[in-house]
């Protein structure tokens, strides 16, 4: 059996190698064939230029031959060999091999034969082995030779030759280019014509929507005069630019598109425009959140990139895009990438600084930066805040300042303060807050120093400081100029009053000078109308500039007087005398002004010029000439009371200088250090006084009728040597006689202010006594001229001219004419001394002057009963005039014996003036509260107003004296109300009833204890009690209306006019003043002046805050910025 085993390994080895030399026969034949069919397919195509149809066959058919002849010479003997498919059978090798060795012939054959036989019998086994040793010696493998396959090369000669001829004869690129158009068998390639088409664009890819040109150049020996494309089954020539080169050109291309070139029959191979799709950006919109300080409504703007934004608004870009893969913001070169917040939508967000620049850009992946839609956005940075301030505090002195001012920002204002310091001392501010609106541009007012505390003898430095709402950059401010106060001390107010004083006095002479011209004036246009027949256009020239001149010189008048008043109301004098007689002056100027009577002459005359109405202007022409007289007079007169009360007020001034230093003397003598400067300080301050004193005796010299002033010569020079001691002393270094003459010299300085101010008391007293002397003879003569005139008048109306006693009668009236010039002589000169006395009484004293020259002329020329008329006003202007004086002494003896009453002990310690005065104006509010309830329940009705049922009450013509200067008789009274009020209000009526008789029963029960067991004093105290009793019956009566309110509010004024010194022993006199009032009256028309300057010049646009665009707020802040500046 092993022999077997043996002849069967050896038969496999065989079919192994056998199957090899089919493999190497098979790749000679596979590649033999291949090529030639290759070679086959390419002559085919070099030679017919198939179309793609017919290359597409002949591509396939050419893949499937050699697909096939793969699969026959090489796939199938190398699975047979490697055994994936069954191979030749051992018998059929056998065969093989006993063919090719003659010894072997069957017996390899008949062994397999054997052994595949059923029968197993040890013959057989015996013949096997031994046929198998037989023929183990011979090798089979010999029978398979490999170079037998050389027959098969042959079949390789031919393709071998026609690629060699073709590379050795240049014709390789035909080879190439058929197999290239076999293997693109889809591409339609044309034969080789007379000219080919070249296309010259390196590429047809195209924007979309954009155009594309495209350049064909035709090569060959044939040039087509025309060419055509054929594009969506349409065909259109194409430009012929010479030069073999055609042109057309793709609009707007939107999509692909296939396209091929055609000219004298020959076609182009076919092309495609490729379309690269564009990024586009389809809408922008801008979310705006504007910071809170603006005070506006956030907002989206839809497609506009360009924008005006306040400082720190924040911008929120959303764009939406189609075909895009990002979106850029580029700025100052900088690239910030948009963030995708869905397809096609990108959002970016930025907080805005400063104005710039920015382009938002496209991108995909074929075009970076497509689209480029370029902005700017301009910031509105939040200006500083304006204040412009003007105020009058460069043109006074003292007292209050008014300022106004403007303030502006673009935005809004958060607060306005006022900050002062002490110049010397700038670091320690103080503020003060201004309360304003939220407006952009606004007005503020302010008078200062309306809510500060400053301090006496401090100069002031002071500026305005405004803040802006700016949260972005933090409150702005700016401020404005610097304003300069000194808070002077009382002396410096006091010494600057006087001041004042003297300059209107000065002034109010230059006044008089200019009157006493009118007045010359007035009288020539007087002499020139009498001597003239009729009036022409010149004279009433005349008399027109007159008017205006004398209109001028009334509001220059106005102008002084005012001035004078004020400088009046500024202080309250702290002695009694000095300011009841500033009191009287003040009354007298406010007379003084009242032209009413003589403005009317004016118009009067305006009129009657007009006319050319001569007899009557010559009328009007005379009374204006008594009118201005008696002002003129008037005037001198309030002249010289000013510069007599000026002399006092100075006297008293230096008295308290004086006392002042002597304080200052004692406390110097009391120090211990060196005190040598001090004391040449007082030196100085003294010599000051001194100086005053020498002026203070000049301007006495220039009244008309001098006081008799302290004689204090011998003290100055006593104060002098004392001071001198102190001085030379102290440079000596002689502390001790340094200190007596120190301590003398403050005990000479007491000694001479305490002098000054008694007997300037003493003078006064003195003045007193002799002005009521004065009066009385006054009166006296007043009386007589009465008397004469009455019976003059009445011996007039019984005579005329033709009575032998007419020419007596008018030589006596004319004499007493003289006599009431002596009178309003008189009268003048004791006005001047005491300021009691009216100017009201210069209407009576004008008319009688102008009666009395009337009467004489309307008697001489035989006017009788024009004269009598006249005497008729001449007593009427008489009695009125000596009532009034009645009254004035009766005041006068009434106030003096209330001054002699001071220092008598009373037994009423627990009444209060005071208190009973507060306790009536709080009855006086109960019964207005209680009228206003009466008038909302609407069952009162008020009384008729005063005009409908009677006129206020006027002194009667020819009515019986009133007492204390009141109205006579023939004046009624004002129409009270008779309405009454409910039943509700009777309680709350009768609680004040009960209330008003207590505060009588007071007043009552202290005049009794002040009179002291003497009737008859106190007569003011008196007047008011009887008022309050007159009261009490008209509240039961009446109840609540406005009559009984106004006695209520004259009953308060009787007892503030009250002197509580005659009622209570040792109090002083005191007197509730209406200082502070009429100061902050004054201080309102100070203000509401200036306000109106101010809107003079600020427009009332300037008022409100306007709807405007920032750019128009800006322009509207500097216009009124330059209208500050002009």
């Amino acid at each position: 059996m092993d022999g077997y085993k043996k002849i069967t390994q050896k038969l496999h080895q065989f079919a192994r190698k056998y199957y090899l030399n089919e493999l190497i026969k098979g790749t000679i034949l596979f590649l033999s064939l291949g090529f030639l069919y290759l070679f086959f397919t390419l002559f085919l195509e070099y030679f017919l230029w198939l179309k793609p149809t017919a290359r597409t066959i002949l591509f396939w058919v050419f893949i499937i031959v050699e697909v096939f002849l793969l699969i026959r010479f090489i796939v199938i003997p190398t699975f047979k060999l490697i055994g994936l498919r069954k191979g030749i059978s051992l018998q059929d090798s056998s065969k093989i091999i006993g063919n090719h060795f003659p010894e072997v012939q069957d017996k390899l054959l008949n062994i397999l034969q054997l052994k595949e036989s059923s029968t197993d019998s040890d013959l057989i086994l015996a013949s096997i082995n031994q046929k198998s040793e037989e023929i183990a010696p011979i090798p089979f493998l010999k029978a398979i030779d490999f170079t037998q396959n050389k027959k098969y090369l042959k079949y390789a000669i031919v393709p071998v030759l026609i690629f060699a001829i073709s590379f050795f004869t240049g014709n390789k690129s035909a080879l190439t280019q058929s197999l290239e158009r076999v293997v693109h068998y889809r591409t339609a390639y044309n034969p080789p014509a007379p000219f080919l088409f070249s296309l010259l664009n390196a590429d047809l890819n195209v924007i979309q929507g954009k155009p594309i040109s495209i350049s064909v150049k035709t090569i060959g020996k044939v040039v087509p005069s025309e060419a055509k494309i054929i594009f969506n089954n349409q065909q259109y020539y194409l430009q012929n630019n010479g030069n073999n080169t055609f042109s057309y050109t793709f609009s707007d291309v939107e999509a692909p598109i296939n396209f091929y070139l055609e000219a004298n029959g020959i076609q182009s191979q076919e092309y495609q425009l490729n379309v690269i799709g564009t990024p586009t950006i389809n809408s922008i919109s801008l979310e705006l959140k504007y910071p809170s300080y603006v005070g506006k409504k956030n907002e989206t703007i839809q497609n506009s990139g360009n924008l005006i934004v306040p400082e720190g608004t924040n911008i929120t870009w959303n764009v939406k895009t189609a075909q895009t893969n990002s979106v850029a913001f580029i700025s100052n070169q900088k690239r910030e990438l948009f963030k995708s917040l869905s397809k096609d939508s990108y959002g970016l967000s930025k907080r805005i600084q400063n104005a710039f620049g920015y382009k938002i850009s496209s991108s995909n992946k074929n075009l970076k930066d497509f689209e480029n839609l370029q902005f700017s956005v301009d910031v509105v940075k939040d200006e500083n805040p304006m204040i412009s301030v003007t105020s009058n505090i460069d043109s006074i002195s003292r007292g209050v300042a008014q300022f106004a001012g403007q303030i502006s920002d673009d935005y809004g204002l958060k607060k306005l303060q006022l900050v002062y310091y002490d110049e010397h001392n700038s670091t320690i501010l103080q503020k003060f807050d201004l309360q304003i609106t939220k407006e952009n541009i606004q007005t503020f007012f302010y008078q200062f120093p309306d809510g500060l505390n400053l301090k006496t003898g401090i100069n002031y430095e002071m500026y305005f400081q405004v803040f802006d709402n700016d949260a972005v950059n933090g409150n702005k401010s700016a401020k404005s100029t610097i304003f300069k106060y000194r808070q002077k001390t009382e002396d410096e107010v006091e010494e600057e009053l006087l001041q004042e004083q003297k300059q209107t006095i000065n002034n109010l002479e230059n006044s008089i000078q200019k009157q006493k011209k009118q007045q010359e004036q007035l009288e020539t246009i007087q002499q020139d109308l009498q001597n003239k027949k009729d009036i022409n256009w010149n004279d009433k020239k005349k008399v027109d500039n007159f008017i205006k001149r004398q209109e001028q010189y009334k509001q220059m008048m106005d102008r002084q007087t005012d001035q004078l008043q004020q400088n009046l109301d500024e202080k309250k004098e702290e002695n009694e005398s000095l300011q009841e007689k500033k009191d009287d002056l003040k009354q007298r100027i406010e007379e003084l002004k009242k032209l009413d009577k003589q403005q009317k002459l004016l118009d009067e005359i305006q009129k009657l010029s007009e006319k050319l109405n001569k007899e009557d202007l010559i009328d009007k022409a005379k009374e204006l000439a008594q009118q201005n007289k008696q002002q003129q007079r008037s005037l001198e007169k309030m002249l010289e009371m000013v510069k007599r009360f000026y002399v006092e007020q100075k006297t008293m001034q230096i008295a308290n200088k004086i006392e002042e230093l002597s304080k200052k003397q004692d406390e110097l003598e009391k120090k211990s250090e060196d005190t040598l400067e001090d004391q040449k300080q007082i030196k100085k301050e003294f010599e000051e006084i001194k100086k005053e004193l020498e002026e203070l005796d000049k301007d006495n010299e220039k009244l008309k009728k001098p006081m008799e002033l302290p004689d204090v010569d011998d003290d100055k020079n006593v104060i002098d040597e004392e001071l001198d001691k102190s001085e030379e002393n102290l440079k000596e270094n002689k502390k001790q006689e340094a200190k007596k003459s120190q301590k003398q010299s403050s005990k000479k300085m007491k000694e001479m202010s305490a002098k000054m101010q008694q007997q300037m008391m003493e003078m006064e007293g003195e003045s007193m006594e002799e002005n009521m002397d004065d009066l009385r003879k006054i009166l006296e003569n007043l009386v007589i001229f009465s008397f004469q005139q009455e019976q003059l008048m009445n011996k007039f109306s019984e005579t005329s001219t033709t009575h032998p006693d007419f020419g007596k009668d008018l030589k006596k009236q004319n004499e007493i004419k003289k006599y009431f010039e002596h009178i309003d002589d008189s009268l003048y000169v004791l006005s001047i001394r005491l300021p009691k006395i009216s100017n009201t009484i210069q209407n009576d004293l004008s008319s009688v002057h102008y009666n009395l020259e009337q009467s004489l002329e309307n008697f001489s020329e035989n006017s009788f009963p024009q004269g009598i008329s006249n005497q008729r006003y001449v007593m009427t202007s008489t009695n009125n005039l000596a009532d009034y004086l009645s009254n004035v002494l009766n005041s006068m003896k009434e106030n003096m014996s209330m001054k002699m009453g001071k220092g008598k002990k009373g037994k009423g310690e627990g009444f209060s003036l005071p208190d009973l005065i507060k306790k009536q104006q709080g009855l006086s509010e109960k019964m207005k509260d209680g009228m206003k309830k009466g008038e909302q329940k609407g069952e009162g009705e008020e009384g008729e107003k005063p005009d409908q049922n009677g006129k206020p009450g006027e002194k009667g013509e020819k009515g019986e004296k009133g007492k204390d200067g009141k109205s006579g008789k023939n004046g009624n009274k004002q129409g009270e109300g008779e309405g009454s009020s409910n039943d509700d209000l009777d309680g709350e009526l009768y609680e004040i009833y009960k209330q008003q008789t207590q505060l009588r029963q007071e007043l009552q029960n202290a005049i009794k204890e002040g009179e002291g067991g003497k009737p008859g004093e106190n007569a003011a105290a008196k007047k008011a009690l009887k008022m309050m009793e007159q009261l009490e019956n008209e509240i039961l009566e009446k109840g609540f209306n406005a009559a009984t309110i106004q006695k209520m509010q004259n009953l308060n004024y009787e007892l503030l006019k009250l002197d509580k010194a005659a009622l209570e022993q040792g109090e002083d006199k005191k007197r509730k003043s209406s200082t502070n009032k009429k100061e902050s009256e004054k201080n309102y028309l100070k203000q509401l002046e200036f306000k109106k300057q101010f809107y003079n010049q600020i427009e009332i646009l300037n008022r409100k805050s306007l709807p405007l665009q920032q750019n128009y707020k800006i322009k509207v802040r500097e216009y009124f910025s330059d209208i500050k500046k002009e």
